[in-house]
């Protein structure tokens, strides 16, 4: 049952997790996305995403490695779970704004004058006129990685192991190449956030928000609900069967 001190944030080592993993994923993305300006796309979807591979990898044993407040939201929507319970998951979400913050205001004064000229805000060529694509691709990227994220966290049915990490990288990688250009690709209420406090650049931040907190909730809702929990989908041999079955092809 769900009472109100549920909702009472707390500080905890794992909080602590999150507010620094946030903070340097924010500082590391800041000036991946700087550096884009002059060497292109690349810098900053790999940027990020090995920035996000790396992070995850030290906060994961630890927190759960969330680092993205719509990812904490999908569980949060779902009541939590055995490792993150409902406080746990409010407590991340504010830990991990107060980190993108932080890291975006520093990252901002450690760059030159001219890597400025572009900020590092989550905008693209559609930001302006086309709201609806904007939260569309937003939506749809931040929904891709919260199933990963959802399946990584699945342990009695993920094959990902200690690659899960990676994978979670990956999304990030993949949604910064198919959305970057048009959106900036954020995927991430944080990373939108951090950046517009910091150049004071709030145009469409609530397109930014809205989707990907929906896209993040959604996709905790799909993999539980459409795609089975793991504690109510197939009994235990038929899972380990389809498991061996896997195996054979990999």
């Amino acid at each position: 049952m769900v009472e109100l001190n549920d909702f009472k944030p707390s500080l905890t080592p794992a909080v602590m997790a999150e507010f620094v993993g946030s903070f340097l994923l924010a500082f590391l993305a800041g000036a991946a996305a700087a550096n884009a300006a002059d060497n292109g796309l690349s810098a900053a979807a790999l940027g990020v995403g090995l920035g996000v591979a790396m992070l995850t990898y030290t906060t994961v044993h630890i927190s759960g490695g969330f680092l993205n407040p719509a990812l904490t939201a999908g569980v949060l929507v779902l009541g939590g779970d055995k490792e993150v319970t409902i406080k746990d998951c409010i407590s991340y979400i504010i830990a991990q704004f107060l980190g993108a913050i932080l890291g975006s205001i520093l990252v901002k004064s450690c760059l030159p004058v001219e890597a400025l000229v572009h900020p590092f805000v989550t905008l693209g060529s559609l930001s302006d006129k086309h709201g609806e694509q904007v939260f569309i691709f937003e939506f749809m990227a931040t929904l891709i990685l919260g199933l990963v994220f959802m399946a990584v966290r699945d342990e009695k049915r993920s094959q990902a192991g200690n690659a899960g990490p990676l994978a979670i990288g990956f999304a990030y990688t993949i949604g910064m190449f198919a959305t970057g250009p048009f959106t900036g690709g954020s995927m991430n209420p944080a990373r939108t956030l951090g950046p517009a406090l910091a150049f004071g650049n709030f145009h469409h931040i609530g397109v930014y928000m809205f989707a990907t907190f929906l896209g993040g909730m959604a996709a905790a809702f799909l993999y539980k609900v459409a795609l089975g929990d793991a504690e109510d989908g197939e009994p235990e041999e038929k899972r380990r069967a389809d498991v061996q079955l896997a195996q054979k092809f990999v």
